[in-house]
């Protein structure tokens, strides 16, 4: 009886043994089902969502092609002296059919015509739209003659989410554009096929969120929170597991699948994990746990057959993981027994050749769509012998490309064999894919690098030839300087000699002064930091301030200068300063480059146009002019052309491009007409805004006051340099002026502090001294307890006499900003302006 129970002991224990393994298997099965299912799921999401990016893409691909196709009408109407009304005319024939092919509200065309908008549904302001300001706009001028895509913005008539497709025409400044609205239905039917309670999301390359299809009723700034968590989990690699998922808006776990599109969009779609594994149908799983004992014989033999099966599966997932989508022929080539077995086979020689065969006869049909010159090579590289020796030698992965004939053409394929010698020791996988564009944007890139090592050449040798002039120039009036200098002094008993010789020092020093401020500012440009500094000033009075210095230069040259001015908004906005670089720049280059007797002529005219009024300045010689092949280069920073006059000139080269980039950057336009021998003529127009109204009364009543007289003020003078110490002393006590000294910045503060109240009329600060800047002086005098700390006229006197250092000094409490070599008369005009409005 006793061993009769522990017979039976045995036995349930050995059955309760049986269940309990048979429950772990169950356990164990149930998890390798749900996690081969998130596997096999997350393939397939990411495929389908790969083939909705492709879908998107290839909508994208269409707009492409309808705006160059419009493109090319417009041209030839443009070409037959179309006018803007035959190009809406055609427009609007054309959008209603691209409305019956695409669908109502999904794209509006529209085109920029001899500077106006014509469009195929004209909107309210059309007429005052600054296009050129758009970036759709400018990127298709850059593009030359390519089609741009803009980023997706909002429209200002229709407030919906657009991005505008454009491509510049024949002709200049003309550009075809066409509005996209991102939310049109027939832009996304591939939504349609979304898999059951599955979400769509597309976004664009910041993440914002641009079309989306969903079960939620909701608004567009939660669902972009919510796109914007996604994208964070896609950027920083979070979901890209096969078993990470999320909580959405109602708390339902999801798998989230994406793929990028070749523009940096992004196509997200999301599938609840409960579909996933099945949802209520697990509980059959959980039945099979109860039954497992009933159907351990079913069970076994389900478990022999799953076996086989992944076998199998294994075998078509290793072929699977080698090869990928792309490849259009893949061939599993016996190198043993020289056969192969066809996997997936070119549409074109699917009718000449059986699915399995002879390896020879496999590289026989391959030979008629082998490139002629190429084939010989193809097969010594690819034959059965050449095969076996890689495969002797380890190389797992071996190929190239070559170019191959697709019907009438020829296209660039990608062709590898790849080998495992674990997976299939006598077998290799020799595939077959489309490189074309790749290869051809791969040559492309290749000639615009070699374009770009030529330019780059080319720009070094024009700046070795820039700096060697250069060096030439600035030589020339240095050398006049210091020889002049040495004259000056052994002829001390000779006053007409010397006062030749102080003439000519001072012609020499502007001349050096001129080649310094052309390259500075150069430089200024080419780094960006020469910003505009628009204010209110008196353009016909500027203008005939400018013109009275080169109206003396002429008549002492020989030469006729007129001027002629139609300006009846004298008053506007803009940056007083970069004008009369322009206007110098011009006139400078008339006188040098042109012989005594020619006429010289500045003209400036006021044309009307909208809020801002255009203003033309003219300069026009009879000079020299310049040669058709030297205009093509006139404005490169580095090119100067060599003339022959009977007079000798000094410049940089410089001069043209600083005007050019001084145009552009207020907005306005150059042009220039030149005979070689005849003279030249530039135009240059810019859109200033006029002002109206009379002067103030009071400040014509100040400028009708007394005389402004420099003698007997007393004026705090800080230079820590003592030539120009020495120079700026004597200058102001020349003129009767009581001056006190300062080394530094911070003995300046010392000597206004000491001062009594009122006692000193101004102060000249240099920027950079020791102890205490210029800056750091006058913020210090500011702030001191003085009753004339607040109101004591304060000039910055430096070298730096850019538009960012007058703001600097602006900002430290300064009233005034001139500049070294200190010019007399704009000292004394600084000193009137400060010490008149005390």
């Amino acid at each position: 009886m006793k061993e009769k129970k522990i017979s039976v002991s045995s036995n349930t224990a050995l059955s309760i043994l049986m269940l309990v393994l048979v429950a772990v298997l169950l356990l164990f099965s149930v998890f390798l089902v749900r996690v081969k299912l998130l596997e096999n799921t997350q393939n397939l999401g990411m495929a389908l969502a790969k083939s909705y990016a492709v879908e998107e893409e290839m909508h994208l691909d269409s707009f492409r092609q309808i705006i160059i196709l419009a493109a090319q009408y417009v041209d030839e109407i443009d070409s037959d002296a179309g006018n803007g009304s035959e190009v809406q005319s055609w427009l609007q024939d054309y959008f209603s059919k691209l409305t019956v092919m695409l669908g109502e509200n999904m794209v509006d065309p529209y085109a920029v015509i001899d500077g106006e908008i014509v469009a195929a549904n004209p909107w309210d302001g059309d007429a005052a739209y600054d296009y050129r300001s758009t970036d759709w706009y400018q990127d298709a001028l850059a593009a030359g003659g390519e089609v741009v895509f803009s980023d997706v913005y909002q429209d200002a008539i229709t407030g919906e989410p657009v991005f505008t497709i454009s491509k510049a025409l024949a002709r200049s400044g003309d550009v075809l554009a066409m509005d996209v609205y991102i939310h049109s239905q027939g832009l996304h039917n591939t939504t349609q096929t979304l898999p059951g309670n599955s979400s769509y999301y597309l976004c664009d390359t910041n993440g914002t969120l641009l079309y989306t299809v969903t079960r939620w009723q909701t608004d567009e700034k939660t669902l972009q929170m919510y796109a914007d968590y996604l994208m964070e989990g896609i950027r920083d690699g979070s979901l890209f597991a096969y078993d990470t998922s999320i909580t959405d808006m109602e708390g339902v776990e999801r798998g989230v699948y994406y793929s990028t599109m070749s523009n940096g969009w992004t196509v997200i779609m999301t599938i609840p994990i409960r579909t996933i594994l099945m949802g209520d149908r697990n509980m059959v799983v959980n039945l099979l746990a109860g039954v497992a004992v009933l159907l351990f014989a079913v069970l076994t033999a389900m478990v022999i057959r799953d076996l086989q099966q992944n076998k199998r599966i294994k075998k078509a997932g290793n072929t699977i993981r080698i090869l990928s989508d792309s490849f259009y022929a893949v061939y599993r080539v016996n190198f043993r027994e020289g056969t192969y077995e066809a996997i997936k086979m070119s549409r074109d020689l699917e009718s000449q050749m059986p699915r399995t065969g002879g390896y020879d006869f496999l590289l026989a049909t391959v030979k008629q769509v082998v490139e002629s010159g190429t084939y010989q090579e193809f097969e010594l590289s690819f034959s059965l012998e050449s095969i076996r020796q890689r495969v002797s030698e380890h190389i797992a992965d071996y190929g190239g490309d070559y170019r191959r004939r697709f019907g009438e053409i020829y296209k660039w394929v990608n062709i590898r064999t790849l080998y495992d010698e674990k997976l299939a020791p006598d077998e290799v996988i020799l595939c077959f894919r489309d490189v074309d564009i790749e290869k051809r944007q791969q040559l492309q890139h290749t000639i615009i690098l070699q374009e770009a090592l030529e330019a780059a050449k080319k720009s070094t040798k024009a700046k070795s030839d820039f700096f060697s002039s250069m060096s030439h120039d600035m030589r020339t009036p240095l050398n006049a300087i210091i020889g002049f200098s040495q004259l000056a002094q052994n002829s001390q008993g000779d006053c007409c000699k010397m006062w030749d010789y102080m003439q000519k020092i001072e012609f020499s020093g502007k001349q050096l002064l001129a080649l310094i401020n052309d390259i500075l500012e150069l430089s200024k440009m080419e780094a960006g930091k020469n910003a505009l500094n628009n204010k209110r000033f008196n353009l016909k009075q500027y203008v005939e301030e400018s013109a009275g210095i080169f109206r003396t230069q002429a008549e002492h040259q020989g030469k006729h200068f007129s001027v002629e001015l139609d300006i009846h908004n004298e008053e506007v906005v803009g940056d007083e300063f970069k004008i009369g670089q322009i206007l110098n720049n011009l006139l400078s280059n008339s006188l040098k480059y042109s012989n005594p007797g020619a006429d010289i002529r500045l003209e400036v005219r006021q044309f009307d146009f909208q809020r801002h009024s255009k203003y033309q300045i003219v300069v026009e010689d009879t000079g020299i002019g310049m040669s058709k092949s030297f205009l093509e280069h006139l404005f490169d920073p580095y090119a100067r052309e060599t003339c022959f006059t009977s007079a000798v000139t000094v410049g940089t080269g410089l001069g043209m491009p600083i005007v050019k980039s001084l145009v552009q950057q207020m907005s306005g336009e150059i042009s220039v007409e030149s005979t070689l021998g005849k003279g030249s003529k530039f135009t240059v127009t810019l859109p200033l805004e006029a002002v109206s109204g009379e002067e103030d009364a009071q400040e014509k009543k100040e400028e009708q006051s007394s005389p402004f007289q420099l003698a007997g003020r007393k004026i705090l003078l800080a230079e820590d340099n003592e030539l120009n110490m020495e120079i700026a002393t004597e200058i102001l006590s020349m003129n009767d002026v009581e001056v006190l000294q300062a080394v530094n910045g911070a003995e300046a503060v010392r000597i206004f502090q000491a001062a009594a109240p009122y006692s000193i009329d101004a102060i000249l600060m240099d920027m950079q001294m020791p102890e205490m800047d210029g800056c750091q002086a006058a913020r210090a005098i500011r702030a001191l307890d003085k009753p004339d700390a607040a109101t004591v006229p304060i000039i910055a006197v430096t070298a730096n006499a850019f538009a960012e250092d007058i703001a600097k000094t602006t900002e430290a409490g300064m009233n005034g900003h001139i500049s070294k070599p200190i010019d007399v008369s704009l000292l004394y005009q600084a000193l009137e302006k400060c010490m008149k409005h005390e």
